[in-house]
């Protein structure tokens, strides 16, 4: 028995002998792969050599085409990649056709949705503050106002669409005749004429004027502050529309209704200060201290990167360059641009604002050779390099 387990064992590995050479041999006959020094290199490496260069081109391959798949499906776009309605969650247009818009600070694929869904989810919101016992402005009408996401104002075409949707909202569902909702539609009435005040265009002027007649027919329950605000907006409006002498004369007595009523709030004092300017009625040097003041404050009390402080640069950066301190205005507005571009996106106003007034100034020292040479040079390049 052992010996037959002894044959079988020779045998057999015999046979692993055997068929070792002629794999050997086999080897040795196939055209080098790797180097010409293949004889250096035993059978066994020459195996390994072989299959590790096969599963390499294997394996970039694969590698390969994933990367292709990847880049087909990224430009086709993916539904990650897709911006929705954050209140219907719904991708495109509205059932109206009327676009996904996005006019605040949000980023990314944040902060989409239908203006009719802003303006749903608004008069909810406002109802229920407006059923509530603290029942002032903010509460009702501020999501008319700010983006609940980013807490910014909406900008430009977003922030007409939706002022015009709140004065609408407060004169058809606040209409109880009680003070509270006659202090609404006041306040309302003035936020759009600023909104109106603030177009570029000449397409709101019939609708201001209406709304002033309306601001003047309610003027008589106003307490002192509002009269103030009022004028104060009636005084912006008239100026836009070309009406100087009159928006002079409402400035005026805006101006001084605030300063009677010793009102020390932030917006009362800042109004003060808007209308000084919008006057003219002091020097350059003493609208650089005022509102160097009013920017420090603003900086000290909101941030750098809030839509109030870099509103606040902006005017102070004007000044700068009124009182010939170039330099300094440029800086100033080119951090400006800087921090808003990043905060707050390319196309939002006050991104937008900065760049105009930097642009401007820049133009201005070009045109006037005796004027500082600008620190920036090549203007154009300088946007294109932020």
């Amino acid at each position: 028995m052992a010996m037959a387990m002894t044959m079988q064992l020779k045998l057999f590995f015999g046979r692993l002998r055997r068929r070792s050479e002629r794999e050997e041999e086999e080897m040795m006959t196939e055209p080098p792969t790797i180097s010409s020094c293949e004889h250096s290199t035993t059978s066994c490496e020459r195996s390994v050599a072989t299959s590790s260069t096969c599963s390499t081109v294997l394996s970039s391959s694969s590698i390969l085409q994933r990367i292709d798949s990847s880049d087909a499906i990224k430009s086709e776009g993916t539904t990650s990649d897709c911006p929705s309605c954050w209140l219907c969650l719904e991708e495109g247009s509205d059932t109206s056709g009327k676009p996904l818009i996005r006019n605040c600070s949000c980023r990314g694929t944040s902060g989409y949705a239908h203006i009719s869904c802003i303006v749903h989810y608004a008069e909810h919101k406002g109802r229920q503050g407006y059923g509530s016992s603290n029942h002032n402005f903010n509460n009702v009408c501020r999501y008319f106002k700010f983006c609940p996401n980013c807490n910014q104002e909406y900008q430009n075409d977003v922030q007409c669409d939706l002022s015009k949707a709140m004065v609408s909202f407060v004169e058809r569902k606040l209409h109880d005749g009680t003070p509270r909702a006659s202090y609404l539609r006041i306040v309302a009435l003035v936020d759009r004429l600023f909104v109106l005040s603030a177009g570029s265009n000449n397409a709101g002027t019939s609708e201001g004027q209406v709304i002033c007649s309306k601001l003047m027919f309610l003027m008589d329950g106003m307490d002192s502050v509002m009269k103030a605000r009022t004028y104060y907006a009636l005084g912006c409006f008239y100026s836009s529309s070309g009406s100087l002498k009159k928006s002079k004369a409402y400035l005026e007595t805006a101006r001084n209704l605030l300063q009677d009523a010793d009102d020390d709030s932030d917006s009362s004092v800042r109004d003060i200060a808007d209308i000084e300017i919008k006057l003219n009625c002091s020097s350059a040097s003493s609208d650089v201290d005022s509102l160097q003041s009013r920017y420090e404050e603003t900086f000290a009390k909101s941030g750098r990167e809030t839509t109030l402080t870099i509103d606040a640069g902006v005017a102070l950066a004007k000044a700068l360059h009124s009182s010939d301190r170039h330099i300094e205005a440029e800086k100033l507005l080119a951090n400006l641009i800087a921090t808003s571009r990043r905060v707050h996106g390319q196309d939002h106003h006050c991104t937008k604002s900065a760049a105009t007034a930097l642009q401007g100034l820049t133009n201005e020292l070009l045109e006037d050779p005796s004027s500082t040479d600008s620190e920036f040079g090549d203007i154009d390049g300088w946007f294109k390099s932020i």
